[in-house]
C-alpha cells in the first residue's frame, strides 16, 4: 500500500476546518470518499475536499474496496455502531472524541478492532502537540519532583439556537452529555496520558444556567495514584472565558494559560521562564499523519483505542460520583 485511502463520515465544522484539510495535506493520504446524508446542503464542503466519491449511505460506503480507513465525525451516539461496522468491514477507524457514550461501548469498539485485526484510534489530537509532549517528557524525567496538585479549568458560554447544526450537542440522547463530554474529555485524556486513571473521584455535575438537558457545569476532584488531587472545572455558563491547566510539583510548576497556546510557563522556585513550542497550523495534522503512517508502516498508532477508553471511563466515574454525591473508588 503506497497511500492510505480515506472515507470521512460526517461533514461538520471539524471536518471542514481541520480533518479534511489535514488528510489532503498528508502526503501519503488520499480522500477516497465522503459520506453525508444531504450532499446538496454540503456543496461548499465537497467542493473544497474533492473526494473521489460521495455516498449518502454509510453501509454502501463500507462495501467500497477502495476505502482503507474511515474517519467518523458523527454525533457521539453513532460512534460505537459505525466504528464496529467499519472495523468488521475491514476498515481501519479513527473516531471523533469522545470515543463513545460510555466505557462499555468503548470497550466493545476495542474488541471489534482486535477481532478484525484493524487499527482503532480516537481524535484526542492534543497528544500530538509539542507543549503537551513536553509536559509528558518532564513527568517521565522527574522534573516536577513530587506532584502535589493539578488544576484544570475551562469556562465559556454555549447556548446554541435550535436551528444550529451543532445543537445535537445539547441533546443527551445524541451527545451523551454536555460540557464534560464535549470539551472536558480533551483535558481528561491529557490527565490520563500523564498520570493514569484516578484512584477516587468526587464531583458535581448539573445544569445550572442554560435551558437544555445536558450539564452546563461539571466540577470535581480526582485523586491520582501518588495521592495528589486534581481539581476540575468545566463550564458552559460563563461569558468570562477561561482556559487553564497547571501542574504543581515540589520542584517545578508548569502553567498553560491558555491551555491551547503554544506557550508554556515553567516555574522553578521563584524563577519563571516562558517557552514557545510551535505546533502545526492545523491542530489535527499530527493525529492524521501518525494514523496514516502507522498503517502504511505496519505499526501501532501512537494513540490506540485502548488509550481512548481512559477519558470515557473517567467521565463515567465523574457522572457516577455526582449521582452518588460522595467519593467513589475508581482507577
Amino acid at each position: 500500500m503506497e497511500k492510505l485511502r480515506w472515507a470521512i463520515v460526517g461533514l461538520g465544522d471539524i471536518v471542514r476546518k481541520r480533518v479534511g484539510p489535514a488528510i489532503l495535506e498528508q502526503p501519503q493520504s488520499v480522500l477516497q470518499a465522503c459520506v453525508t446524508r444531504d450532499p446538496d446542503r454540503r456543496t461548499d464542503e465537497l467542493r473544497a475536499l474533492v473526494p473521489g466519491k460521495v455516498y449518502t449511505d454509510f453501509e454502501q460506503m463500507l462495501t467500497d474496496t477502495e476505502v482503507d480507513a474511515v474517519y467518523i465525525a458523527t454525533p457521539v451516539f453513532l460512534h460505537a455502531p459505525q466504528a464496529i461496522a467499519a472495523l468488521r468491514a475491514g476498515k481501519h477507524v479513527l473516531v471523533e472524541k469522545p470515543m463513545a457514550l460510555d466505557a462499555s461501548e468503548a470497550e466493545a469498539m476495542n474488541v471489534a478492532a482486535k477481532q478484525a485485526g484493524r487499527r482503532l484510534s480516537v481524535a484526542y489530537y492534543r497528544r500530538f502537540w509539542p507543549t503537551f509532549q513536553r509536559v509528558h517528557s518532564m513527568l517521565e524525567q522527574g522534573d516536577f519532583g513530587q506532584i502535589v496538585l493539578a488544576r484544570v479549568a475551562l469556562h465559556s458560554w454555549y447556548a446554541p439556537s435550535p436551528n444550529d447544526s451543532n445543537a445535537w450537542r445539547v441533546r443527551p440522547e445524541y451527545s451523551g452529555g454536555g460540557v464534560l463530554s464535549d470539551v472536558g474529555s480533551h483535558r481528561l485524556d491529557l490527565l490520563a496520558w500523564w498520570f493514569g486513571l484516578p484512584q477516587k473521584t468526587v464531583s458535581d455535575v448539573r445544569t445550572r444556567t442554560q435551558d437544555y438537558s445536558v450539564e452546563d457545569s461539571a466540577t470535581g476532584i480526582l485523586v491520582f495514584a501518588d495521592g495528589f488531587p486534581c481539581t476540575l472545572s468545566f463550564q458552559w455558563n460563563s461569558k468570562t472565558w477561561t482556559d487553564e491547566l497547571h501542574i504543581v510539583g515540589s520542584e517545578t510548576k508548569v502553567s498553560l494559560t491558555p491551555t491551547d497556546s503554544d506557550e508554556m510557563k515553567i516555574t522553578c522556585g521563584r524563577e519563571t521562564t516562558t517557552s514557545r513550542l510551535n505546533r502545526h497550523p492545523n491542530a489535527h495534522y499530527g493525529l492524521i499523519d501518525d494514523f496514516a503512517t502507522s498503517i502504511l508502516e505496519g505499526r501501532a498508532p501512537r494513540f490506540s483505542g485502548d488509550d481512548g477508553i481512559a477519558a470515557t471511563q473517567m467521565m463515567d466515574w465523574i457522572k457516577q460520583a455526582a449521582t452518588c454525591r460522595t467519593w467513589i473508588e475508581g482507577g
